[in-house]
């Protein structure tokens, strides 16, 4: 007998559709049915070159298509929501590009609206789904570092003033924080909790797009996250996670590590170091298309791994975060680093 399959559509043509697209071909509960654009000559020549059988223009169309079952967006952070919304009502379930949406409202909607259909919605979170993050999260939990009491974490590089709009455009949610302060803030939560207080400092343009910011993050038993994005300059892409008795170093990329070195402390005598590594699947989407796709052929409305909850709690801080940005800015704070497009 043949495997279930979760037959999807990606939304957007651009490098993002390229990598999940190889990746979703490397999920054996996966199948690519429809590719769909707002440039109807991208979707033909997309839908061509890979051997997809179906493409469309119309987003409506592609909502109203039977053999269709579940909705990759692929697109900028600033239209999530409305496709997102779009989908959900019309019975598609959806895994869509961090962040879900640009508010903690608009991903409770979302929420709401996928109980109402009985369908998934789940943020494309990879970097939870990925083997070291996983099997960090046993160790943890089995006590190996004790107490986690601090996150450091940063990702960050120059984005070319030609690159893709989503860094430099304001309505498509332009700047670091939503494109790559979300994993830094889901890798603190994922392993300190929900903060008691946040602040940050960095540098936003008059029309609201963030070059940068460092954020603070401090918990209720003492724990602390030290966090920093940009798209002005290079900050490795690293984790690393500091408990009572061990810490957790994340080799690169931050956002799927494929290797951590764990260090357990057992003064006076020398640490004990161990090395994990992880085979890499794809470009590391896989587990994560796996993961949903199960979800889907079980019926399920979230995935435990990535709930909602996790989410909405991300992105209230994301909020926080944006207003304390915007504030610094209205008091004219200097910038003297580099800038992009104009304004």
């Amino acid at each position: 007998m043949a495997q279930p399959t979760v037959r999807w559509a990606i939304v957007g043509t651009g490098g993002i559709a390229l990598r999940t697209l190889g990746d979703l071909k490397l999920c054996e509960n996966a199948e690519v049915v429809a590719i769909c654009s707002r440039s109807s000559e991208s979707a033909t020549r997309f839908a061509a070159e890979h051997h997809i059988p179906r493409h469309y223009s119309d987003f409506a169309a592609l909502c109203a298509d039977p053999e269709v079952d579940a909705i990759y967006l692929g697109t900028p952070h600033g239209t999530h929501f409305a496709y997102a919304s779009e989908a959900i009502t019309a019975g598609k379930n959806v895994l869509s590009e961090k962040p879900l949406t640009m508010t903690a409202d608009e991903a409770r909607e979302l929420q709401r609206l996928s109980r109402e259909h009985g369908v998934l919605v789940m943020e494309a979170m990879w970097m939870k789904f990925s083997p070291s993050i996983r099997k960090a999260q046993e160790l943890v939990a089995a006590g190996a570092i004790g107490t986690p009491m601090i996150v450091q974490a940063g990702l960050g590089y120059p984005v070319p003033t030609n690159g893709p709009k989503r860094f430099w455009v304001p309505e498509l949610g332009g700047g670091a924080l939503y494109d790559m302060g979300v994993y830094t803030i889901a890798l603190a939560q994922l392993f300190l909790g929900i903060p008691e207080s946040i602040s940050c400092v960095g540098h936003t343009r008059a029309d609201g797009v963030d070059y940068f910011e460092g954020i603070t993050l401090t918990f209720a038993n003492g724990a602390i996250a030290q966090l920093t994005t940009s798209i002005t300059y290079s900050i490795p892409p690293r984790g690393y996670l500091g408990g009572t008795t061990g810490s957790i170093d994340f080799a690169e990329p931050l956002f799927s590590p494929p290797a951590f070195r764990h260090m357990a402390a057992d003064p006076p005598r020398p640490p004990v170091i161990e090395e994990y590594t992880f085979e890499k699947e794809g470009a590391g989407y896989v587990p994560m298309f796996r993961a949903a796709g199960e979800a889907i052929l079980a019926g399920e409305v979230e995935h435990p791994i990535h709930p909602m909850s996790a989410t909405i709690a991300v992105l209230e801080t994301m909020e926080t975060v944006r207003a304390q940005l915007l504030a610094q800015r209205d008091n004219n704070l200097p910038w003297t680093g580099p800038v992009g497009p104009a304004e």
